[in-house]
């Protein structure tokens, strides 16, 4: 099966998308089958060592005969098509597996996905919103949460004072912010300074792209620097050890995101024994189960005009910071709580989302595509 599998996507990007592949690609090879990997970016590649290491030799300038995954999404599905050739496309069997955020999948998207002979959703939210859209065939099959650590860095690298309980969120301003929606998680948390004066607090904000954009970066940066030294932003590219090591030495992952396909951010978390406060909406209830995380209280809002692609007439989550603060300060105050539900949540990612667990499904799909 080894020769039959290619993964098509963007392994050396450092976007989600890339991670979406990086990680399948890694749950096949923990299920014992080698996948060859197909990148379709237009950009030219980054030098990442750890990534170059794992997947470059893996590479391959075609589409194979067997079985082909696409980790790409549905407005780029054409245009990747295009790309591997559509000759190449239509010999084999080809499975979809992208990522979306809403309710509701757009209709012009899934024309192009009805071309796929299957498709894999990553979350109970996302099959949802492409079974009411499409016409195949459509799998949940999560995405496994790897966590492969080439160097363990700690909070010194990161300016991270060493004994304050830190709060960690990160988002791309180039991808959307309001649908990851920072500035609640910054109200959460100016919102339990406030009444913790005294508590040895520290919020740390990692942030790409948004430099030039709008206003918005000026607004973080501002709110950031009025909370003194109990506050941080990090911004650019981290390579992938960095990232999760960031992960790893905060006490506490907070996204009050409006969606989520998935949610790798607080599983990843979970994933490293690092309890997640999460909205308690979208992609990340599949993983974000009673005992291993905590859930922010939320109303359903219009999606604003312009704040998402396909966006109009869908309504998301607006989570509430002041219950998301009261939850961070529960964390705070009974710390061996904290450590039991990173544990508990560890546990439960290590059973259910590892590149073991995952891949063995991988695997029985596709040895269920074989048998048809």
């Amino acid at each position: 099966m080894s020769s039959a599998v290619t993964i098509v996507g963007y392994p050396f990007q450092p976007t989600g998308m890339a991670e979406h592949a990086r990680s399948t690609f890694r749950a096949f090879q923990a299920a014992g089958v080698t996948p060859r990997l197909l990148d379709v970016a237009d950009a030219n590649r980054g030098v990442d060592p750890d990534l170059e290491r794992d997947f470059g030799p893996h590479l391959v300038t075609t589409l194979g005969e067997g079985v082909n995954l696409f980790g790409v999404n549905g407005d780029e599905a054409e245009r990747v098509i295009g790309k591997v050739g559509e000759r190449a496309f239509e010999v084999a069997y080809n499975i979809a597996y992208p990522a979306w955020e809403l309710a509701r999948y757009p209709k012009q998207w899934a024309k192009v996905l009805d071309r796929f002979d299957e498709i894999w959703a990553p979350s109970a939210f996302v099959q949802q919103a492409l079974q009411d859209a499409v016409s195949r065939p459509v799998y949940r099959m999560p995405l496994p949460v790897d966590l492969k650590l080439s160097s363990f860095l700690g909070r010194r690298h990161f300016g991270i004072p060493e004994d304050a309980f830190a709060v960690l969120f990160f988002f791309d301003f180039a991808s959307f912010a309001d649908r990851k929606n920072p500035r609640a998680v910054l109200e959460a948390f100016e919102l339990l300074a406030a009444r913790r004066p005294e508590a040895d607090l520290h919020c740390v904000i990692k942030s790409r792209g948004g430099r030039d954009a709008d206003g918005a970066q000026a607004e973080l940066e501002a709110r950031l620097a009025a909370l003194g030294p109990r506050a941080q932003a990090i911004y650019g590219d981290l390579d992938d050890n960095e990232i999760k090591n960031l992960i790893r030495v905060c006490d506490v992952f907070v996204s009050l995101h409006r969606s989520e396909g998935f949610g790798r951010g607080m599983a990843e978390a979970m994933a490293l024994g690092r309890p997640a406060i999460a909205t308690g909406y979208s992609g990340n209830l599949d993983f974000m189960i009673p005992g291993t995380g905590l859930l922010v209280d939320y109303d359903l809002v219009p999606v604003a005009p312009g704040a998402y692609p396909q966006g109009n007439g869908q309504v998301w989550a607006e989570a509430s910071p002041e219950h998301a603060s009261r939850l961070i300060e529960q964390l705070l105050d009974d710390p061996a709580e904290a450590r039991a539900m990173g544990a508990r949540a560890r546990a439960h990612i290590r059973e259910n989302y590892s590149v073991q667990a995952v891949g063995r499904r991988y695997v029985e799909r596709l040895e269920a595509i074989g048998r048809a």
